[in-house]
């Protein structure tokens, strides 16, 4: 009976998980590994056989459930390392609610009907061994045979990437062996030439306008673009954003997109700030908090600057403290420092964050005359956006009330309010007109990959809410001596902002290597290179956006034109596609062999 529940449970994880190539065999795989194991428990003449095969049925329960959790925001399921995050699962206890849809759910429903089922149960039937030992040992065999074929006709890689327990056997084996860096693509002398020939600092449109001034960057938490210049039943959604952007001076990039790996928020900041590709094993932050970096930070400091960070959350969460250290900053501002008067969702609401900020900024510009680097990050409209009474300050349509959709519009009003009143302290205190203010979102808000989200939105916005509309985020740079202001439409990610900002502020990356592209002079083709959401090899143009199959099999992604939605043959991008694969490894070489150390 457990076999065929379990059966049942493996077809479902199928459909939410989305596989769509091989599913005969990757259900077959599945089938003959829980064959293998109840027939191996069951067969034994063990008085506890029962309950180890409830044992068994509840472990393998629990694991589908985390992955589908894992999956219906991510796109892919988790690696094993993923546990060392478990600690900070309270923290965005909220955040996870939202995902667990009765569909999850029932992964672990009938647990308890299992429990009384498995234990009114009794060993009543005793079997010789050639049974006991013959009939798993068949399965095992018809396993080891079917998975030696595959291999043969190279079907393992696409099936096992998909498959509930291969995947997680894979990821195992390559979490406990000790991983040979010379066995991963290095970095030759023309690739280190290329590199830097694109780090090199080249006069251009606005250079150097940021020389000597502050610099406050605002990392504003799940801040997508479509909200921009956006009116809700006649309501502006981010006046305030809107205004800046329409002000003298301004710059904003509307074709800008998330970069994200293992660590979400903290991998937004640390592509910000290094313009590398981050990790796809742990959070950046984690896996590599002693390797030596040189990013803006310290680029900034090299040239006479002061970096703090600010962030009203805890700051060990997503190991900041540590890893601030490398990074450059000289001093974290966190929860500690701040006085929690008002909290909401994950802490320190975002009005009280820039509020007791001032007071800090205020001190950091007085410190041995030298110019700042403040790095904001802001909080309160953090999934699942929900807002106390009083702060639901606009008029959501009744349709979208109480929907995930009417709840982050309430958020991010709330927030740009709060970025308005910000800039109007900066400028009360004499920092507006001697700073560059940078402002731009971590990552998206409502995720595509959700069929019902996808639909709202589409509904919603009158056009289709896709992965290209999903991952871009907007960048607006405020330079108070620029007399002009301007949209940028080229195409950019956050792996592009170091480069940009160092054309601005006028200065030189003399020791490091970036992979993004100044924004505003870069004379060649730029490309996004996701690998959340959607997979490695994944590549998004100003025409395209490839989408890399979940199997591996580049024959099998998904290639649309992003204007007029038009589905493509993705074999007219293989070569855009191996281009990508072949900078995210060297990247990947960076990080591992911590290049920047030697």
């Amino acid at each position: 009976m457990l076999s065929l529940l379990l059966a049942l449970k493996i077809l479902l994880f199928m459909n939410i998980t989305r596989v769509k190539h091989n599913r005969a065999l990757v259900f077959l795989i599945s089938l003959l590994v829980i064959l293998f194991c109840y027939s191996f428990i069951y067969l034994r003449n063990n008085r506890n056989k029962y309950r180890l095969g409830f044992l068994f049925y509840t472990i393998v329960s629990l694991i589908m459930f985390v992955d589908v959790v894992y999956y219906s925001y991510f796109n892919t399921l988790p690696s094993i390392k993923m546990l060392k995050q478990v600690g900070q699962v309270p923290a965005v206890g909220d955040s996870v609610k939202t995902l667990l849809s009765f569909r999850n759910i029932l992964f672990l429903l009938d647990l308890p009907l299992v429990y009384f089922y498995s234990r009114r149960k009794r060993n009543s039937r005793r079997f010789n061994r050639y049974i006991s030992w013959g009939i798993p040992g068949g399965i095992a065999l018809v396993l080891i045979l079917l998975l030696t074929i595959l291999s043969k006709i190279g079907l393992f890689g696409p099936v096992t990437n998909q498959e509930l327990f291969t995947y997680h056997a894979k990821d195992i084996k390559k979490t406990i062996m000790k991983e040979d860096i010379t066995n991963i693509e290095t970095l030759t002398i023309t690739d280190i030439a290329e590199l830097k020939k694109r780090s090199e600092f080249v006069e251009g449109k606005y250079t150097g306008l940021g020389k000597g001034k502050n610099l406050i960057v605002i990392q504003v938490e799940s801040l997508q673009n479509f909200v921009i210049d956006h009116f809700h039943e006649g309501q502006e959604v981010t006046p305030n954003l809107n205004r800046l952007i329409r002000e003298e001076g301004s710059l904003y990039f509307n074709n800008y997109y998330q970069q994200l790996g293992r660590g979400n928020t903290s991998d937004a900041e640390f592509v910000t700030h290094n313009s590398l590709y981050p990790s796809m094993e742990e959070p950046t932050y984690t896996q590599y908090v002693d390797n030596t970096f040189y990013g803006l930070p310290w680029i900034l400091r090299d040239n006479g600057y002061i970096a703090w960070a600010f962030h009203g959350y805890k700051k060990d969460f997503w190991n900041r403290d540590k890893a601030y250290l490398n990074q450059g900053f000289q001093r974290f501002i966190s929860e500690e420092d701040y006085d929690l008067t008002e909290t909401i969702g994950f802490g320190l609401t975002d009005v009280e964050f820039f509020k007791q900020s001032m007071g800090y900024l205020k001190e950091l510009d007085g410190l041995d005359d030298k110019p700042f680097y403040a790095f904001m990050i802001t909080l309160t409209s953090h999934n699942p956006f929900k807002m106390p009474e009083k702060y639901k300050y606009l008029n959501i349509k009744a349709e979208y009330e109480d929907t995930l959709l009417g709840n982050y519009l309430q958020a991010i009003h709330y927030t740009d309010k709060a970025i308005g009143q910000f800039i109007e302290d900066l400028k009360r205190e004499g920092l507006y007109d001697n700073s560059i203010l940078v402002i731009y979102g971590d990552h998206f808000a409502i995720n595509s990959l959700n069929k019902d989200d996808q639909k709202l939105m589409t509904d919603y916005l009158g056009y289709p809410y896709d992965l290209d509309e999903m991952l871009k985020i907007p960048l607006i740079i405020h330079i108070p001596s620029l007399e002009a202001n301007e949209t940028i439409t080229r195409i950019g990610s956050a792996l592009d902002f170091l480069p940009t900002m160092l054309n601005i502020m006028g200065y030189k990356n003399e020791k490091g290597l970036m992979f993004g592209v100044d924004l505003i002079n870069y004379e060649g083709e730029n490309f996004v290179a996701p690998q959340t959401y959607a997979l490695k090899g994944s590549i998004i143009t100003d025409e395209i956006l490839l989408e890399m199959s979940r199997d591996g099999i580049f024959e099998n992604s998904r290639v649309y034109n992003i204007k007029t939605r038009e589905l493509l043959n993705p074999l007219d991008f293989i070569e855009k596609h191996k281009m990508v694969i072949e900078e995210i490894n060297k990247s990947e070489y960076i990080l591992k062999a911590d290049f920047f150390a030697q």
